[in-house]
């Protein structure tokens, strides 16, 4: 199962913290567990419980897998420092100052 496919079995979006997947889940579980099926419908939710269950470990395993920045990011980011770190190149010069330079 691809991170994909779970992130839609569990109804989560791009980005999600551990506490929305787990709530993700959880609310999954309640609505097709096998326990709560009507009467001729046990198979059905058996197997929707199966790919939650797999969707749940999918994502699980990409979050054990996955490595975190364990720096916290500045308070206040200088735009002009961003801006020069990935833009310039020595081709194009520094972003005009604000307030647009040149007065008419």
């Amino acid at each position: 199962m691809t991170l994909e496919e779970a992130r839609e079995i569990l109804g989560l979006g791009l980005k999600a913290s551990r506490r929305e997947i787990r709530a993700a889940y959880r609310r999954a579980a309640r609505r097709w567990h096998p326990d709560r099926a009507p009467e001729g419908a046990e198979a059905q939710y058996r197997g929707r419980m199966q790919e939650i269950n797999a969707a749940y470990q999918a994502v699980q395993k990409f979050l054990e897998d996955y490595r975190y920045d364990l720096v916290e990011p500045p308070e206040t980011e200088d735009m002009q420092k961003w801006w020069t770190s990935r833009f310039y190149t020595g081709v194009w010069g520094p972003p005009p100052p604000k307030g647009g330079g040149k007065k008419p």
